[in-house]
């Protein structure tokens, strides 16, 4: 029966799109709108009294942490054979790959069918068009097709911006300088087997990539060569490092040179490090060399390399990991790699997984998302339960981090990846969407101020969909964003309204509503299946 069901849903995902020549969705049947929901405040920040924070032992053997994790992969598999099913019946053509778009300025609200403040969007690719062809996903036998992670690279010398996004059955290599005509370059192929999980980094003109796939270990990719392509062509790897098998993540420091892969689990690789920190020299780029690796702490699951320079004399000038390790916020000094140290160990209050995080950019304030905690309806206001939380800490003194506070989201949805920019984080919240808050340090809060939801469906709960990752560092400023069901979006802040938007005293409230899909073609995604707006109490 399971091989039938396979069957079915390759033959489901392989019938013919109905697009319009505008590239909306033709022969969808929806509802009437549902009135408008009540007229909200995106967020808030809470009060820290009822979390804290406090030391940990540290522990390589297998604790909470390790058990989460394993909770955490099997609710993603249920929920994505859940969606293999639906897709099957097709009863939920809203997870149907949307064809690739252009641009739409975000209006009233709305960037064409996609909710937005202060965003527009520029260019949408689907994972198809990506390079991930169903030929390809018929050798690689991936019944399972989606994005994951999302890195970028700028040529140093032409100063053009490339996408590195991540699929179940590979690597795809977008130029994204012009953002509303995004060019397709390179394909590369999973080294071994597809994986829900594939992740990179870039060092010295390099992108590093792992993945869960058994056996996968490192693929190089000389990243200059995207300078001399102007069409597709599938492409091989430069380099393979093979000292571990499977890897759920990878870390860089570009000042350093170094890379850390994280989360390797296969034992019988010598060097798996128990999952923890295991250290490659990238400082020739296509050549990397194992350097040692810290596994007093046990799994990693993701992690920031830094060249301290924040407020604690004590370390100054040494490279530091602050590492999210399943049930604890960890700090490890990594400067000597034959003998690292561990700083600090802090577990802290309603916590079930600690996924990632980031520093502020004077390394005073660490943001954690922990990734269960809105799918279990855990948290600290009763009222708000499975509604996105982030945690803030101050890590001035890195020997005893003080989680100070968190922001309650509006939002129902689970915290997945976040890069801060300055005063701004940019947070990938599932089916949030890409969510943009301004960081105020003095009273260790956060206000939303600018978001774009690439999943606008209906569908209630806390689940593990819409967007996994962004990356917000090119110069020209625009984000590039990875949907789990849709590929590539690249959009573009409007930061003069974030920057209005984060000086006002004003409380900026919002509602939405939503419609039903009473009719779809088989394999049609029907669009226009959300709204939002800004309001004012009395609406």
């Amino acid at each position: 029966m399971e091989k039938m069901a396979i069957l079915a849903f390759v033959c489901v995902i392989s019938m013919t799109w109905i697009v319009a020549e505008s590239g909306v969705v033709q022969d969808c049947k929806l509802s009437d709108w549902k009135p408008w929901g009540p007229c909200v405040d995106p967020g808030h920040k809470s009060e820290s009294a009822n979390i804290f924070s406090y030391p940990v032992p540290p522990t390589d053997e297998p604790d909470k942490g390790r058990a989460m994790m394993e909770l955490t992969m099997k609710l993603k598999t249920e929920h994505e054979m859940d969606k293999f099913q639906c897709l099957s019946d097709n009863s939920c053509p809203e997870y149907y790959q949307r064809p690739t778009t252009g641009p739409a300025e975000c209006i009233n609200g709305m960037a064409g069918d996609f909710p937005c403040r202060n965003i527009d969007l520029m260019s949408h690719i689907s994972i198809e068009d990506l390079g991930y062809t169903k030929e390809k996903q018929r050798q690689l036998r991936d019944y399972n097709v989606r994005g994951n992670d999302i890195w970028g690279w700028t040529d140093p010398e032409t100063g053009r911006e490339y996408a590195i996004i991540g699929l179940s059955g590979g690597s795809s290599f977008v130029d994204v300088t012009e953002p509303t005509k995004p060019i397709v370059l390179a394909f590369l192929l999973s080294r071994t087997g597809p994986s829900t999980w594939r992740d990179m980094k870039v060092v010295n003109n390099a992108a590093y990539i792992v993945s869960e796939a058994k056996d996968h270990g490192l693929q190089v990719f000389n990243l200059l060569r995207l300078r001399t392509m102007k069409s597709f062509s599938d492409v091989q790897a430069d380099a393979v490092y093979s000292l571990f098998g499977n890897a759920h993540n990878i870390v860089s420091n570009e000042e350093t040179g170094f890379v850390y892969v994280v989360g390797a689990t296969q034992r019988e690789y010598q060097f798996s490090c128990k999952g923890g920190l295991h250290y490659i020299n990238v400082q020739d780029p296509l050549n990397p060399t194992y350097a040692g690796c810290f596994p007093d702490d046990g799994y990693v699951h993701d992690a920031q390399c830094v060249n301290y320079h924040g407020p604690d004399t004590r370390y100054q000038g040494k490279e530091i990991c602050v590492c999210y390790n399943e049930d604890t916020l960890t700090i490890v000094d990594v400067s000597d790699k034959a003998n690292s140290v561990l700083i600090s160990k802090r577990g802290y209050s309603h916590s079930m997984y600690t996924h990632q995080g980031w520093l502020t950019e004077d390394h005073t304030i660490t943001l954690l998302d922990d990734e269960l905690d809105e799918n279990r309806n855990v948290g600290p206001d009763a009222s708000k339960l499975g509604h996105t939380i982030t945690y803030i800490w101050d890590v001035s003194d890195l020997t005893a981090p003080v989680l100070k506070g968190h922001f309650l989201s509006e939002q129902v949805a689970i915290d997945h990846n976040q890069y801060i920019l300055g005063d701004l984080t940019y947070q990938s919240n599932y089916g949030a969407g890409l969510r943009i808050l301004n960081i105020q340090q003095e009273t260790y809060s956060l206000k939303e101020v600018a978001y774009f939801d690439v999943l606008p469906t209906n569908r209630a709960g806390a689940q593990f969909e819409g967007t996994w990752s962004n990356y917000p560092y090119f110069k020209s400023g625009n984000v590039i964003v990875s949907s789990i069901e849709y590929g590539l979006f690249v959009v573009k802040p409007n930061q003069a309204a974030i920057t209005a938007a984060s000086k006002s005293q004003e409380k900026y409230m919002e509602h939405t509503r939503v419609r039903d899909i009473e009719f779809a073609p088989t394999n049609v995604a029907c669009a226009g299946l959300m709204q939002s707006q800004s309001c004012s109490i009395g609406n």
